[in-house]
């Protein structure tokens, strides 16, 4: 007889209580009662259990396949989770599985839910294309099997999904193997209807992906019901929709606003005050403010006790700026409370957004970045995209992330179709940085420049390098490195020289090393680039627009890039694919190679494959791979 498994937790993210033989499947030795989940489960268990928590609260319940020890692949356990209101706290229920449900789904599909959930499921190869649905795919969407077979996703979901949340989809996807949420579909008599998908990407064996499962249902009544959100989706202080309740509302908001072209602004409004005075005012405030927002309007608290407008129909940043001037006004005015405690100072963030092309979280982030920057002080800012491109950092922060390995390693694979193997990868370092996250070097190495930290972070980049340049004479099938280089970096061959050194130590020449430029940097930097060719650096170009005839010798590229944005133009722009295929063919004269970046979809590779591209990059070849990662799939493929 198996006897229960479960815990209570606390929203503070630490157990309140466990069962014994709770307890006993984790291994723990002692009792669990006020000891941090931190503390008992790995980063990837604890974010499988947030997650979970997560719906919970926002859904009331939620159940989930949970691997508690990643080197414990057997283990897989069925959880319940519970939020109970009341006593303020998350109950879980564990129970034995032989596998993750999704996982048996994938694997055994003739078995239990697949063919009786009232749910749509498709099954999918390792190429995005349908290869099996169940009974209730056909009445949820409308298509037969004999339809859709064959084909990608796209023909059950709406078009007009933006690129920026496919990016967040797909990235979700592939780093964690799951992704949720909502998404417009497209019935087969031509009307749109919103659907909730459940999506995972399944792996084999050797960890290696080989097909996906796409769970989804047609939500149209939970758009009707109005009175869906229990009062568990508010803030117990101030009344307030919490982020939980207001992530859910705005995402939805956002996606029927990506069917037109509506405005809707976000303003963060963090309240300076003294620890123990800040729940006081904030509860003043919030309902003094609470009649400043008009009934299509929303106002809510974050986790971080911030408060937070949402604008509906916001057509400029100036209605943002006015809204904000009222909120100043109130601010200013005298706070009714018992003790009159000081609010010292305040800041406010404004965020717009056209057409719904960004996720709620997305644009909360965004808002959450402007307070953090110190022009935010005391005032109104309005994000911008210079916040994001590293304008906002200090001598001080870059000096710190040079000297304490902030600077991350990565690779882009690039795959040969000829020969099918990884051919080559793009590298680059990236910023882990600590508020702003993972940033690409195009948006922190003008600054590096402009500070003179340049060199350092060169340092830092040969220096990681060097592991695989050691390895590298035991790859034969992998011909190149690709390094893109910014503006600023193109003023020193210095890197090029570097590097070019070490790999002819190890053995390796210098032709295995490629230079990424595009048209103008070639234009700019003639000298440099000569230099290049000189050491023996191969140079991959993007020639944009172009013409290769008017390219002295000295300049003329080994091979050609073709830009991610011209590889989606092209499957939507004849002219494109034209000026695609006028290229390809060009660069045969001329005996040099062609490379795609961007390839996402089963079609990209297709229409390449046809004209005449065999080495691609993109989503569709893999995600960007650590150094050991790199290393792990090179030494499986020789």
């Amino acid at each position: 007889m198996h006897r229960p498994m479960y815990a209570c937790i606390l929203p503070d993210l630490s157990y309140q209580f466990a069962t014994q033989e709770y307890i006993d499947m984790l291994g723990w030795q002692r009792d669990l009662s006020g000891v941090p989940l931190a503390q008992v489960h790995a980063e990837a268990a604890l974010f499988e259990l947030q997650h979970g928590m997560m719906l919970a609260r926002s859904q009331g319940t939620a159940t989930l396949s949970w691997q508690p020890f990643v080197e414990a692949t057997g283990l897989w356990l069925q959880l319940e989770i519970c939020w109970n209101p009341r006593a303020g706290l998350f109950i879980v229920n564990a129970m034995r599985t032989a596998q993750a449900a999704s996982k048996l789904l994938a694997q055994y599909p003739e078995e239990g839910l697949f063919e009786y959930t009232s749910q749509a499921v498709m099954l999918l190869d390792e190429d995005n294309r349908i290869y099996r649905v169940n009974a209730g795919f056909s009445e949820v969407s409308g298509y037969t099997f004999e339809e859709v077979a064959g084909q990608g996703p796209g023909m059950v979901t709406n078009r007009n999904i933006s690129a920026e949340i496919f990016d967040h989809l797909w990235q979700q996807l592939m780093l964690k193997g799951f992704w949720e949420g909502e998404l417009w579909n497209r019935h087969k008599d031509g009307h749109s209807y919103p659907a909730w998908y459940s999506l995972m990407a399944h792996r084999d064996d050797s960890g290696e992906i080989d097909g996906f499962v796409a769970q989804f249902s047609d939500i149209t009544s939970v758009y009707a019901d109005q009175g869906r959100f229990h009062h568990t989706s508010y803030d117990s202080l101030t009344g307030l929709a919490d982020e939980y309740m207001l992530l859910e509302q705005l995402n939805q908001q956002l996606l029927r606003d990506g069917l037109g072209h509506r405005g809707r602004g976000l303003i963060l409004l963090q309240l300076k005050v003294a620890e123990a005075d800040r729940d006081e005012i904030t509860a003043a405030i919030a309902a003094k403010l609470s009649a400043q927002v008009r009934e299509a309007d929303l106002l809510a608290i974050d986790q971080e006790h911030n408060l937070v407008f949402v604008l509906d129909d916001c057509a400029d940043e100036m209605v943002l700026e006015q809204f904000a001037e009222r909120i100043a006004a109130v601010l200013l005015e005298r706070i009714d409370v018992s003790q009159q405690p000081a609010l010292n100072d305040y800041a406010m963030a404004g965020v717009l957004v056209e057409g719904g092309n960004i996720s709620a979280e997305l644009m909360l982030d965004r808002a959450r970045l402007v307070l953090r920057t110190p022009d935010s002080h005391n005032g109104f800012r309005m994000y911008d995209a210079a916040l994001g491109s590293g304008t906002v950092f200090s001598r001080e922060t870059l000096s710190q992330g040079v000297s304490e390995h902030w600077l991350q390693l990565r690779f882009n694979p690039i795959y040969s179709l000829h020969g099918h193997h990884l051919a080559a990868a793009e590298v680059a370092l990236t910023m882990n940085h600590p508020i702003q996250g993972i940033l690409a070097p195009e948006q922190f190495i003008p600054q590096l420049s402009r500070y003179g930290l340049l060199d350092d972070y060169h340092q830092q980049l040969e220096q990681q390098l060097l592991p695989l340049i050691t390895h590298w004479s035991r790859f034969d099938q992998f011909h190149h490195l690709c390094l893109r280089l910014n503006d600023e970096e193109l003023f020193s061959t210095e890197l090029i020289a570097h590097l070019i050194r070490q790999m002819v130590k190890a053995g390796i020449p210098p032709q295995r090393l490629m230079i990424s430029l595009n048209a103008v940097q070639l234009q700019l930097f003639p000298e440099e680039v000569e230099e290049f060719k000189a050491l023996g650096a191969l140079i991959l170009l993007d020639p944009q627009q172009s013409s290769l005839r008017r390219l002295p010798p000295q300049l003329f590229p080994d091979m050609l890039l073709l830009n991610a944005k011209r590889v989606e133009q092209q499957m939507r722009d004849d002219r494109c694919a034209r000026e695609i295929e006028a290229l390809i063919t060009a660069a045969q004269q001329a005996d040099l190679g062609v490379m795609a970046e961007g390839v996402r979809t089963t079609g990209q590779m297709t229409r390449l494959t046809q004209q005449g591209c065999l080495r691609m990059s993109g989503k569709y070849v893999g995600a960007d791979l650590t150094l050991a990662q790199l290393i792990t799939r090179l030494e499986l493929e020789s």
